[in-house]
């Protein structure tokens, strides 16, 4: 027999063209010289099914077909000792013979040897389950063709589809199959996950059969882990494998139903990011993210009005028969994949990517409708408004007009409100904690959360009343009759007429200080406090003041409320002083006329400087001595178009980045 190349992969064939011989079985040696010589091949056009090999040309050794039951025996010979112009041949032995076939060069014979080899392997398993009613027998019998499949050198899907149309007719007519027996089956099956990139139809459909409803769940999970593990860490194209994806999902319903392993759905979530800080596969959390929102379109559309929405058709691709095919229960599917997405969201690097998957909402109404389903959101929710990256923070918000977002979906105005507007004020007290600009996020809220703000109001919640008084005073609201509505809104609550009333008070005093006239430069002395800073600007006008130096004082961010009413500042001086990042916040809201800023030695750090963005008109800026990063410089720089003039020296930014200075920064 000759030696077959152990690392080759092969094609099922199902036809070619071969040279066919017939040898008569001789025992001695001058009987197979005779034979050799006597030896007559034939051309034929082999056609291979499952029971028999038969020509296309019909004469000869091919007059009739050959059945494949008949075969004794299967092998390579070599046969180049009788007959030199042939090296080796796929012999096929008969009780009355023996029929070579010769095919055109060595991989096309071996080619047919292990598709002869496969179908004759399934034949005779086929017949030996048919002789048998045995339970053990049967099992037993299963297991060997999965082996053979295992181990064939076919890497053809109708090998598996072969192996399991067997396997699930031999169940569908076995009723009395023990659950040991299924579970052996199922274990050996197994490994066909991983060896199959990707799996057949077929596979996918028989696992998730048994992950949904079968009597072997529990073992299914187990020995699927390393198949789905494989298969959500390639890149698989879900939109033109959904049947990959519908097994995902079963898997992972089944994973969260295994009341004896409670922690199983988390630990799964955490062996698919890695114990590192970083998931290293990329393609994870799209998958999840796929798998997720199939799951949800497949238990609560009825529209199929997910062609509407690009971040399902980005996620799900462009067949998505399957979704709407398989109806699971709501509530089922609300409380696994509610609970995977959670888990998701603990991971601070998949925060990132999954916020613009979820960005516009990307669920059909029916489940925004479902209460568990927004409540089972709200903790992510929650971790998008709490996260320090503002594109995250950003995707709680419209992405354009008209367009629903997730903070007017859980506002109390809104019928999918889960809680009568506690989740809202918790979102909205967390996003107002990290907006290192103030004034933008309350624009933002006004502009898409109005009637929530007043509806809240009306309803006597004390923080809503304070910020609906913030939205009047820092003028954010542009249309003139919402205005109006908003005053008597808050004039409506004793509180809110308060405020308004302080409100006016302090409008006044601000025209006061804005009426022009004054000097246009002014000097601290040194070692001045924010009490004397709030004395000298309150004794007259200073309308005109362009520069202001309080360099080398004793002021902190307090002062800042004061030095947002000069309306003419320009230039200021901050340097050796105590202001930090909430004053630096504040005067990047209201201060736009600033050209120059001296914070040399200050306590300013990136989340402050971050909101000097904001400042389009600033060509001067000393950050000498500052907790400056490279990252937050360069934003900076990218976000500045005006800035001429830059100190970063002594900071960890002019170690990255040559020049320290730019032109003088000298106020």
């Amino acid at each position: 027999m000759s030696t077959l190349e152990s690392n080759s992969k092969f094609s099922l064939v199902s036809s070619g063209e071969l040279q066919v011989s017939h040898v008569s079985p001789h025992k001695r040696v001058i009987g197979k010289v005779f034979g050799s010589i006597n030896r007559r091949w034939e051309k034929h056009t082999v056609v291979l099914t499952d029971t028999q090999l038969y020509s296309q040309e019909k004469y000869g050794i091919f007059s009739m077909p050959i059945f494949l039951d008949l075969i004794q025996h299967i092998d390579v010979v070599t046969v180049s000792t009788w007959e030199p112009a042939i090296n080796s041949a796929v012999q096929l032995r008969f009780t009355d013979g023996i029929v070579l076939l010769q095919a055109n060069g060595p991989y096309e014979r071996d080619q047919w040897f292990h598709s002869l080899l496969w179908k004759f392997s399934v034949l005779n398993h086929k017949k030996s389950l048919k002789m048998t009613s045995c339970p053990e027998i049967i099992a037993k019998e299963l297991k060997s063709l999965v082996k053979i499949a295992l181990k064939s050198q076919l890497h053809d899907p109708q090998v598996w589809t072969d192996c399991l149309v067997l396997i699930s007719n031999q169940l569908n007519h076995t009723n009395s199959l023990p659950p040991n027996a299924l579970e052996e089956i199922i274990e050996a099956l197994g490994p066909a996950l991983i060896q199959l990139n990707p799996p057949t139809p077929e596979l996918c459909d028989f696992f998730s059969r048994y992950c949904r409803d079968g009597p072997c769940a529990a073992t299914a999970v187990v020995v699927f882990a390393p198949g789905v593990h494989s298969i959500l860490k390639h890149n698989v194209d879900f939109g033109k494998y959904t049947y990959i994806r519908t097994f995902a999902r079963d898997f992972i319903i089944a994973l969260a139903s295994q009341d004896a392993c409670p922690e199983s759905l988390p630990c799964f979530v955490h062996t698919m990011h890695s114990p590192g800080a970083r998931c290293p596969h990329p393609r994870v959390l799209p998958n999840l993210m796929a798998v997720f929102l199939a799951a949800i379109w497949s238990a609560f559309d009825t529209k199929c009005s997910y062609r509407r929405n690009s971040s399902v058709n980005l996620l799900l691709g462009s067949n998505r028969t399957e979704i709407t095919n398989n109806k699971l229960p709501k509530e089922k599917v609300t409380s696994c994949f509610m609970k995977m997405i959670e888990l998701c969201a603990t991971h601070e690097d998949w925060v990132k990517e999954m916020a613009p998957l979820l960005h516009p909402i990307p669920f059909p109404e029916e489940a925004l409708k479902f209460p568990p389903f927004v409540m089972g959101m709200v903790s992510v929710l929650k971790r998008f408004a709490g996260d320090q990256r503002p594109e995250v923070r950003e995707c709680l918000f419209p992405m354009r007009e008209g367009k629903e977002s997730w903070i007017q979906l859980i506002a109390p105005d809104h019928n999918c409100c889960p809680d009568d507007g506690k989740t809202f004020c918790d979102i909205v007290r967390t996003l107002l904690e990290r907006a290192p600009v103030r004034r933008k996020l309350v624009r933002q809220l006004a502009h898409s959360c109005l009637d929530a703000f007043r509806l809240m109001v009306i309803r006597g919640d004390d923080f809503f009343v304070r910020m609906l008084s913030e939205m009047l005073e820092s003028d954010v609201i542009e249309d003139k009759e919402q205005k109006e509505q908003v005053l008597s809104t808050l004039c409506s609550n004793p509180d809110g007429a308060r405020l308004y009333r302080a409100m006016c008070d302090r409008q006044a005093a601000l025209c006061n200080l804005a009426q022009l006239g004054g000097p246009t430069k002014l000097t601290m002395p040194a070692h001045s406090t924010d009490t004397d800073v709030e004395k000298v600007l309150s004794s007259g006008p200073f309308g005109n003041l362009e520069k202001l130096s309080l360099a080398f004082t004793c002021v902190t961010s307090d002062c800042a409320r004061h030095l947002v009413k000069l309306p003419n500042l320009q230039h200021l001086n901050l340097w050796c002083t105590q202001f930090g990042d909430t004053g630096l916040c504040l005067l990047a809201e209201h201060c736009h006329r600033l050209k120059s800023l001296n914070l040399c030695e200050t306590l300013v750090t990136d989340e402050g400087l971050l909101a000097l963005t904001e400042l389009k008109t600033l060509t001067c800026l000393n950050l000498n001595s500052t907790k400056l990063s490279a990252q937050v410089f360069e934003e900076l720089v990218n976000k500045l178009p005006s800035l001429a003039s830059y100190d970063i020296r002594y900071t960890e930014a002019c170690s990255v980045y040559y020049p320290f200075t730019k032109g003088k920064c000298i106020l």
